[in-house]
Protein backbone atom coordinates (compact mmCIF):
# COMPACT_ATOMS: atom_id res chain seq x y z
CA UNK A 1 0.00 0.00 0.00
CA UNK A 2 2.84 2.16 0.96
CA UNK A 3 4.62 1.67 -2.01
CA UNK A 4 1.10 2.24 -4.14
CA UNK A 5 0.99 5.55 -2.75
CA UNK A 6 4.51 6.91 -3.57
CA UNK A 7 3.71 6.01 -7.06
CA UNK A 8 0.90 7.53 -7.20
CA UNK A 9 2.29 10.69 -5.88
CA UNK A 10 5.77 10.15 -8.17
CA UNK A 11 2.69 10.47 -11.39
CA UNK A 12 1.27 12.82 -10.01
CA UNK A 13 4.77 14.61 -9.70
CA UNK A 14 5.38 14.14 -13.78
CA UNK A 15 2.24 14.96 -14.60
CA UNK A 16 2.73 18.42 -13.36
CA UNK A 17 6.24 18.49 -14.32
CA UNK A 18 4.83 19.00 -17.83
CA UNK A 19 2.58 21.72 -16.66
CA UNK A 20 4.80 23.93 -14.44
CA UNK A 21 8.39 22.74 -15.80
CA UNK A 22 10.08 25.71 -14.53
CA UNK A 23 8.71 25.19 -10.97
CA UNK A 24 10.96 24.28 -8.07
CA UNK A 25 11.04 20.69 -7.70
CA UNK A 26 8.76 21.34 -4.35
CA UNK A 27 6.29 23.17 -5.65
CA UNK A 28 5.95 20.13 -8.43
CA UNK A 29 5.59 18.06 -5.55
CA UNK A 30 3.36 20.51 -3.53
CA UNK A 31 0.63 20.31 -6.54
CA UNK A 32 1.05 16.58 -6.74
CA UNK A 33 0.07 16.01 -3.01
CA UNK A 34 -2.94 18.71 -3.74
CA UNK A 35 -4.22 16.01 -6.02
CA UNK A 36 -2.89 13.04 -4.12
CA UNK A 37 -4.97 14.09 -0.93
CA UNK A 38 -7.79 14.33 -2.94
CA UNK A 39 -7.42 11.02 -4.10
CA UNK A 40 -6.90 12.49 -7.77
CA UNK A 41 -5.01 12.08 -10.92
CA UNK A 42 -3.56 14.96 -12.52
CA UNK A 43 -5.59 15.89 -15.75
CA UNK A 44 -2.97 17.89 -17.66
CA UNK A 45 -5.84 19.79 -20.04
CA UNK A 46 -7.73 20.85 -17.01
CA UNK A 47 -4.34 22.23 -15.14
CA UNK A 48 -3.71 24.12 -18.33
CA UNK A 49 -6.74 25.60 -18.30
CA UNK A 50 -6.59 26.87 -15.01
CA UNK A 51 -2.91 28.01 -15.32
CA UNK A 52 -4.46 30.18 -18.42
CA UNK A 53 -7.66 31.18 -16.23
CA UNK A 54 -5.14 32.90 -13.76
CA UNK A 55 -3.66 34.24 -16.66
CA UNK A 56 -6.72 35.96 -17.56
CA UNK A 57 -8.12 36.38 -14.16
CA UNK A 58 -5.75 37.79 -12.02
CA UNK A 59 -3.56 41.48 -12.78
CA UNK A 60 0.37 41.10 -14.35
CA UNK A 61 1.52 42.00 -10.91
CA UNK A 62 -0.63 40.47 -8.49
CA UNK A 63 0.30 37.80 -5.65
CA UNK A 64 -1.34 35.32 -7.39
CA UNK A 65 1.18 34.55 -10.09
CA UNK A 66 4.19 34.60 -7.58
CA UNK A 67 5.45 31.54 -5.92
CA UNK A 68 1.44 30.31 -5.15
CA UNK A 69 0.71 30.47 -8.46
CA UNK A 70 1.22 26.72 -9.34
CA UNK A 71 -0.02 25.32 -6.44
CA UNK A 72 -3.65 27.61 -6.84
CA UNK A 73 -3.55 26.41 -10.07
CA UNK A 74 -3.53 22.55 -8.67
CA UNK A 75 -6.44 23.88 -6.12
CA UNK A 76 -8.72 25.31 -8.59
CA UNK A 77 -7.93 22.06 -11.12
CA UNK A 78 -9.30 20.08 -8.49
CA UNK A 79 -12.21 21.81 -7.80
CA UNK A 80 -15.69 21.58 -9.37
CA UNK A 81 -15.61 24.85 -10.55
CA UNK A 82 -12.25 26.66 -11.09
CA UNK A 83 -13.82 30.14 -12.62
CA UNK A 84 -16.11 30.41 -9.60
CA UNK A 85 -13.60 29.13 -6.89
CA UNK A 86 -11.48 31.80 -8.50
CA UNK A 87 -13.19 34.63 -7.81
CA UNK A 88 -14.23 33.48 -4.27
CA UNK A 89 -10.22 33.50 -3.39
CA UNK A 90 -10.28 36.93 -5.09
CA UNK A 91 -13.10 38.29 -3.06
CA UNK A 92 -11.99 36.54 0.25
CA UNK A 93 -8.23 38.20 -0.69
CA UNK A 94 -9.49 42.16 -0.54
CA UNK A 95 -10.78 41.35 2.74
CA UNK A 96 -7.74 39.88 4.05
CA UNK A 97 -5.86 42.57 2.81
CA UNK A 98 -7.68 44.86 5.11
CA UNK A 99 -6.04 42.67 7.98
CA UNK A 100 -2.58 41.44 6.93
CA UNK A 101 0.39 42.84 4.79
CA UNK A 102 0.01 41.66 1.10
CA UNK A 103 2.71 39.10 0.34
CA UNK A 104 2.85 35.97 -1.54
CA UNK A 105 1.40 33.83 1.28
CA UNK A 106 -1.42 35.82 0.91
CA UNK A 107 -3.81 33.97 -1.88
CA UNK A 108 -3.36 30.67 -0.30
CA UNK A 109 -5.07 31.75 2.98
CA UNK A 110 -7.72 33.05 0.40
CA UNK A 111 -7.89 29.77 -1.57
CA UNK A 112 -8.04 27.80 1.64
CA UNK A 113 -11.11 29.91 2.97
CA UNK A 114 -12.75 30.24 -0.27
CA UNK A 115 -12.31 26.68 -0.87
CA UNK A 116 -14.28 25.56 2.78
CA UNK A 117 -16.05 28.59 3.81
CA UNK A 118 -19.78 29.85 2.84
CA UNK A 119 -19.29 33.06 1.40
CA UNK A 120 -21.53 34.28 4.67
CA UNK A 121 -18.76 33.49 6.68
CA UNK A 122 -16.02 35.31 4.96
CA UNK A 123 -15.67 38.24 7.34
CA UNK A 124 -16.12 36.10 10.23
CA UNK A 125 -13.09 33.28 9.18
CA UNK A 126 -10.56 36.22 7.84
CA UNK A 127 -11.09 38.40 11.58
CA UNK A 128 -10.25 35.04 13.35
CA UNK A 129 -7.26 34.15 10.85
CA UNK A 130 -5.70 37.34 11.91
CA UNK A 131 -7.13 36.78 16.10
CA UNK A 132 -5.35 33.70 15.93
CA UNK A 133 -2.06 35.15 14.27
CA UNK A 134 -1.79 38.12 16.87
CA UNK A 135 -1.91 34.74 19.46
CA UNK A 136 1.06 32.86 18.01
CA UNK A 137 3.17 36.61 17.10
CA UNK A 138 2.50 37.55 20.71
CA UNK A 139 3.93 33.79 21.32
CA UNK A 140 6.78 33.90 19.01
CA UNK A 141 7.39 37.49 17.68
CA UNK A 142 10.62 36.95 16.25
CA UNK A 143 10.00 33.35 14.30
CA UNK A 144 6.03 34.54 13.17
CA UNK A 145 5.47 36.25 9.77
CA UNK A 146 3.62 36.95 6.36
CA UNK A 147 4.51 32.59 5.90
CA UNK A 148 2.04 32.15 8.20
CA UNK A 149 -0.95 33.30 7.59
CA UNK A 150 -1.97 30.39 5.22
CA UNK A 151 -1.38 28.12 9.07
CA UNK A 152 -3.31 30.80 10.83
CA UNK A 153 -5.99 30.28 8.22
CA UNK A 154 -6.56 26.68 8.74
CA UNK A 155 -6.89 27.08 12.37
CA UNK A 156 -9.46 29.65 12.07
CA UNK A 157 -11.07 26.86 10.31
CA UNK A 158 -10.73 24.34 13.42
CA UNK A 159 -13.95 23.62 15.79
CA UNK A 160 -11.69 24.23 18.57
CA UNK A 161 -11.46 27.12 20.48
CA UNK A 162 -8.75 30.21 20.54
CA UNK A 163 -7.40 29.21 23.66
CA UNK A 164 -7.27 25.70 23.26
CA UNK A 165 -5.39 26.01 19.38
CA UNK A 166 -3.08 27.63 21.38
CA UNK A 167 -2.31 26.06 24.23
CA UNK A 168 -2.03 23.02 21.76
CA UNK A 169 0.64 24.59 19.39
CA UNK A 170 2.77 26.31 22.78
CA UNK A 171 2.51 22.07 24.32
CA UNK A 172 4.13 20.67 21.00
CA UNK A 173 6.31 23.25 20.62
CA UNK A 174 7.87 22.73 23.76
CA UNK A 175 8.28 19.20 23.03
CA UNK A 176 9.62 19.38 19.85
CA UNK A 177 12.13 22.34 19.89
CA UNK A 178 14.82 20.49 22.00
CA UNK A 179 14.80 17.74 19.12
CA UNK A 180 15.36 20.13 15.75
CA UNK A 181 18.01 22.55 14.56
CA UNK A 182 14.63 24.92 13.00
CA UNK A 183 12.76 27.10 15.49
CA UNK A 184 10.56 28.20 12.43
CA UNK A 185 10.28 24.44 10.91
CA UNK A 186 9.35 23.25 13.97
CA UNK A 187 6.83 26.34 14.85
CA UNK A 188 4.79 25.75 11.12
CA UNK A 189 4.69 22.00 12.27
CA UNK A 190 3.30 22.87 15.44
CA UNK A 191 0.39 24.65 13.23
CA UNK A 192 -0.41 21.63 11.52
CA UNK A 193 -0.42 19.25 14.57
CA UNK A 194 -2.67 21.43 16.78
CA UNK A 195 -5.54 20.53 14.25
CA UNK A 196 -5.13 16.99 15.21
CA UNK A 197 -6.94 15.42 17.69
CA UNK A 198 -5.05 13.91 20.85
CA UNK A 199 -2.95 14.88 23.75
CA UNK A 200 0.55 17.03 22.73
CA UNK A 201 2.64 14.03 24.24
CA UNK A 202 0.96 11.52 21.81
CA UNK A 203 1.17 13.37 18.48
CA UNK A 204 4.83 14.46 19.19
CA UNK A 205 5.69 11.12 19.90
CA UNK A 206 4.49 9.69 16.21
CA UNK A 207 6.03 13.03 14.97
Amino acid sequence: KTLQNCMALIENRNRVKTVFRWESSLIQLACAGIYYTKGMVVDIPVLLECKELLKYKVGPFSNFKSTARAPIAAMLATGKNPEQTLDKALLVYKLLKREFWTSRYLPLTAMIIAQFVEPEKYEEVVARTRRIYNRIKKEHPFLTSSEDSANCALLALSDKSDDELIDDIEACYTILKPKFFSSNAVQSLCHVLALGQGSAEEKCRRT
